[in-house]
């Protein structure tokens, strides 16, 4: 059903007219409104909307290809519009669309989830702290009990563990200054969201600490500190090594996907669980530079050795980085594949993974390099290839060499990559001396 207007007076040819007139006016609205900025609009002397015309609250031509019944606005909503389109303001829901549809809003909203899911982890690890150490003196790290000693360091890894599950789609769920820094040196994440998150999360641990401080009747007692008989190098050391084994779990787990990624969070907080076990009586177990600083703010005490868990966390994702880097360098994945039974994967059973490409680029080039072998050598083949075309040798004696064979029909094409002299000479020192047909001929032999 095509949408009425009621025009006052005429005939129904005039009737007609002036609704068609109508129409186009709204149009053009829609068009100015919509295509240029609001900023530009100018008033249009041939713009007139009828007060009593039922008309689409969204001032959108393609509505009106609908046959659903549309609400009339009233006089004062046109009144209303028809200001703000002539006075230059900008209309608020205007301003909402465009910021909905910007950068600022997912990193708002990633800042957002970060705050609240690092005060929630740090709230009920620091009220399982506080009521752990009830009705005691000492700090945190000083003279605990295998009872206390398991409590603190479960309820750490199971309020990691459901929060996590919670905000991982939010904001990934990191919590930790430290593993924020090993994503971005991963550049798992851009580092402007990188810094948001970790001015989040400290303020999320300042925020659960004053909780905890406000909400329990005893003093906060949730600082960390060396034990007794530490030294400055183990307490350092001791928030490295327990760091690395966190973020490298979370690594593997998290930023590696697999089909089990979804059950991250399980394995991470155990993975936390694990390490306080063996830190909280020594350092207090913080793994977490946020989870230190909080408590000390809220009580304007830093202890002379607070450095130490910031430092020392760092090196701990730095540690867990670099050998990530190695293991990711050296094709970890084909070492051995398929323990996942996850085909999408596994390079060695999906054909378009990253690394299948790779391995098949490279299974191509030994075989290049072993006809150069078995042919007799490198240097008669070079001279060859730089008399039939010059263009192969390069400044620094690189040379183009067959890659890889396609028989099409019973032509043999060779493709040709560019690559180091030396580099060949140095690993197969028989490339030496190699006349070319005899090369290409074992190389075609093996294709």
């Amino acid at each position: 059903m095509a949408p009425s207007f009621h025009v006052r007076g005429g005939s129904a040819a005039e009737r007609q007219s002036n609704g068609d007139h109508h129409m186009n006016s709204i149009d053009n609205i829609a068009r100015k409104d919509y295509d240029n900025p609001i900023s530009q609009i100018q008033p249009d002397p041939t713009d007139r909307l009828p007060l009593r015309m039922p008309l689409n609250r969204g001032f959108s031509s393609a509505s009106y290809q609908s046959s659903a019944p549309r609400a009339p606005l009233t006089k004062t909503e046109i009144r209303e519009r028809i200001k703000q389109k002539y006075s230059g303001k900008v209309p608020g829901h205007v301003h909402w669309t465009k910021w909905m549809h910007t950068k600022s809003k997912n990193h708002t909203v990633a800042v957002i989830g970060e705050f609240v899911g690092t005060t929630l982890f740090l709230f009920f690890a620091f009220a399982g702290t506080q009521l752990a150490n009830y009705g005691k003196v000492q700090e945190v790290g000083k003279g605990f009990s295998l009872a206390n000693l398991l409590y603190i360091s479960a309820v750490f890894g199971f309020s990691l563990m459901v929060n996590a599950w919670i905000f991982f789609r939010i904001s990934g769920g990191l919590f930790n200054p430290a593993v924020t820094l090993a994503l971005a040196l991963l550049r798992a994440l851009h580092p402007l969201r990188a810094v948001l998150l970790l001015i989040a999360q400290v303020c999320g641990a300042c925020f659960a600490a004053y909780l905890v401080s406000v909400m329990y009747p005893t003093p906060l007692n949730v600082q960390t500190t060396l034990g007794e008989g530490v030294t400055i190098a183990q307490g350092l050391f001791i928030e490295a090594v327990c760091t690395a084994e966190l973020v490298f779990t979370i690594i593997m787990l998290a930023k590696e996907k697999h089909r089990a990624t979804f059950m991250a969070p399980i394995g991470i907080g155990f993975a936390l669980f694990i390490a306080e076990l063996v830190a909280v009586y020594y350092t207090g177990g913080s793994l977490n530079p946020a989870r230190s600083f909080g408590p000390a703010a809220v009580l304007h005490s830093f202890d002379v050795h607070h450095w130490i868990y910031w430092v020392g966390p760092f090196i701990g994702t730095l540690l867990a980085v670099l050998f990530y880097r190695l293991i990711k360098i050296m094709e970890y994945e084909m070492a051995n594949p398929g323990q996942d039974g996850d085909f999408e994967n596994d390079p060695t059973m999906n054909p378009d993974h990253e690394l299948a490409r790779v391995v098949e680029e490279r299974q191509a080039e030994v075989l290049e390099i072993q006809a150069i072998q078995q042919a007799g050598g490198f240097q008669t083949l070079k001279d060859s290839m730089l008399v039939e075309q010059p263009s192969v040798l390069g400044d620094q004696g690189v040379i183009g060499m067959a890659v890889e064979g396609v028989r099409a029909g019973d032509e043999v094409h060779v493709h040709r990559v560019r690559r180091g002299e030396e580099d060949l000479e140095a690993q197969w020192p028989a490339t030496r001396g190699v006349e070319a047909p005899a090369a290409v001929a074992a190389l075609e032999k093996r294709l």
